[in-house]
């Protein structure tokens, strides 16, 4: 016998703490599969922001006043990046330019 894979139905991209929310959430329903236990424990040690709303506002600050697409804000939130270096990094798939004054707003945005 085969075992199912589940379908995936929709698809978001999720900071770490909303994250770590939806799975909370879901054990108070059902005990979480492995899988699920080992990711909402990751989102749990790894999370930079613990709030899920204020990591939602900084997500769609960044969107809104960088026009990033979501998985980049998604990403800078995770990451909460401290020097540009670090920004450079998550955004180069973007292959667009930012000044340094730029930078240093990504950072003070994700570190408020």
């Amino acid at each position: 016998m085969k075992a199912s894979v589940p379908r995936v139905l929709s698809e978001k991209n999720l900071t770490l703490a909303e994250l770590r929310e939806l799975l909370e959430k879901v054990e108070q329903t059902r005990e979480l599969t492995g899988l699920e236990r080992y990711t909402v424990e990751y989102a749990r040690k790894f999370a930079k922001i613990e709030d899920p709303a204020k990591s939602r506002r900084v997500v769609e600050e960044l969107m809104k006043t960088f026009d990033f697409p979501e998985d980049i804000a998604v990403q800078l939130v995770n990451i909460k990046p401290r020097d540009p270096g670090e920004v450079r990094l998550v955004l180069s798939p973007l292959n667009k330019l930012f000044s340094e004054e730029d930078y240093r707003r990504i950072i003070e945005m994700v570190n408020e």
